[in-house]
């Protein structure tokens, strides 16, 4: 696939994603988010407590409320059928949550048009009325053999990387992230040593007040993913990460946010085995300001290693991707942090930790990488300006977000990635972001 094509994919991620959505909207700021939501009354609900210590399953006809930690123990399948809604909220300052503990399992399998739906239990929620969703598996981590979760007290990680946590596919989780103290806070879907024998399809975080959703080593895979309004980051991994992603959309709101990506390998241990190092493609990051003038597309931070393919990010006011720390820096200058065939149309495309670093990832010729300066103009970040191969000097219009952008195409004649090379996780998908046109991968399930 041409040039032309890259970047058509940025006006596609902007002006399809939501586009079935029929909930009713209002206006806060420059971004366009629901409000709505929860349920008023508990009036009927089944209530969910404690442990949850034989199978159980979930179904449609009922709403239930979960009410304090609830944990799915060792040995026990808890199933929710498709179409069920499930509330919770905080007793005398304890946040509902559900766990699901090592050896324990979810099959919670919405549809496009029934989606397993977790929400606040307010008539006017908020982020952060309630906990949110926490898998533990035995997937390898490195903070040691095993660690223990922030919150919850889980125990996580082991020696399986093919553990089985189970499946979540069309699943939205609404309002999430109570804040306990200073230091924890509940994201929206936490995943704690998840083996890669887990599936996670069509998952949307919804106006969390923390991280939409964070990966604490593992190797579990996340494919077809959206985080809207998170009032941290978007996606965030750490304790040694090594899955794969696919179609990943973050879309902040000028209510809050901070990064579209934050990764981290080990704040404590930089080099810790195994290093955080998943390998991505199909990512729209799309960026807001929310008046602190911080927001990053990306930050790849203490020692993390990955890959990145036909990645949008755009509209951060701070930075695009940033690259820090001593080991990140090695890592990069190996050819071990790698973002290629990717569109940085930010006002600041690439900070490398300020000159630490002998790869330039705004090198076009070894990267494919297509950066501007937030004027329109496409140049790498050394200021020399792409030779114009293309003859017709192609101009395209994006628009659909915070206004409407035009530019000239600069180059022409370059192919894009094929992610299916990759392995057999990844579909064929040699576009710049989440969608292309005709996707509809977003319709019916998810909300703004």
């Amino acid at each position: 696939m041409k040039t032309r094509n890259l970047f058509t994919g940025i006006i596609l991620g902007i002006t399809l994603v939501f586009g079935a959505c029929t909930i009713q909207e209002d206006n806060i700021g420059d971004i366009t988010i629901n409000e709505g939501g929860g349920t008023g009354t508990t009036s009927g609900a089944v209530i969910l407590e404690g442990q949850i210590t034989e199978n159980r399953t979930l179904t449609s006809s009922e709403v239930y409320e979960l009410r304090g930690g609830v944990s799915v123990v060792d040995g026990v399948t808890l199933t929710i059928e498709a179409g069920t809604r499930i509330i919770a909220g905080n007793t005398g300052g304890v946040f509902a949550y559900l766990a699901i503990e090592q050896g324990a399992k979810i099959i919670a399998e919405g549809t496009a048009s029934q989606p397993i739906v977790f929400t606040s239990n307010k008539s006017t929620p908020n982020p952060g009325d309630w906990g949110g969703l926490l898998l533990a598996g035995k997937a390898p981590i490195n903070r040691g053999t095993t660690a223990t979760t922030e919150v919850a007290n889980l125990t996580y990680g082991g020696t399986d990387p093919a553990d089985n946590s189970g499946v979540l596919r069309y699943v939205r989780l609404e309002y999430t992230g109570g804040k306990i103290n200073e230091k924890a806070e509940y994201n929206g879907l936490s995943l704690y040593g998840v083996g890669n024998g887990t599936t996670l399809e069509y998952i949307q975080a919804f106006n969390g007040n923390d991280d939409g959703i964070e990966f604490f080593g593992g190797t579990v895979n996340l494919k077809y993913a959206i985080v809207t309004g998170a009032g941290d980051d978007s996606f965030d991994w750490t304790d040694g990460w090594v899955g794969n992603g696919q179609f990943w959309i973050a879309q902040q709101t000028s209510a809050a946010g901070d990064k579209g990506i934050e990764a981290d390998n080990l704040e404590s241990t930089p080099n810790a085995a195994p290093f955080s190092n998943p390998t991505l493609s199909n990512i729209t990051l799309i960026g807001a300001e929310d008046g602190d003038g911080e927001n990053k597309g990306i930050e790849f931070r203490a020692g993390t290693k990955v890959t990145i393919y036909n990645t949008i990010i755009k509209a951060f006011s701070d930075k695009g991707i940033e690259v820090d720390d001593d080991q990140t820096l090695i890592n990069l200058n190996n050819n071990e942090v790698i973002v290629r065939n990717s569109i940085i149309d930010n006002e600041n495309s690439f900070d490398l930790d300020h000159g630490g670093a002998t790869v330039d990832l705004a090198d076009f010729a070894t990267f494919n990488n297509y950066s501007t300066d937030g004027s329109g103009a496409p140049f790498n970040t050394a200021g020399t300006s792409i030779p114009d191969v293309d003859p017709d000097n192609d101009e395209f219009v994006i628009s659909g977000f915070r206004g409407t952008y035009q530019f000239t195409v600069a180059v022409d004649g370059v192919d894009n990635f094929d992610p299916s090379t990759l392995g057999i996780f990844f579909d064929a998908a040699n576009y710049v972001g989440a969608l292309q046109e005709g996707d509809t991968w977003t319709s019916d399930w998810t909300r703004l």
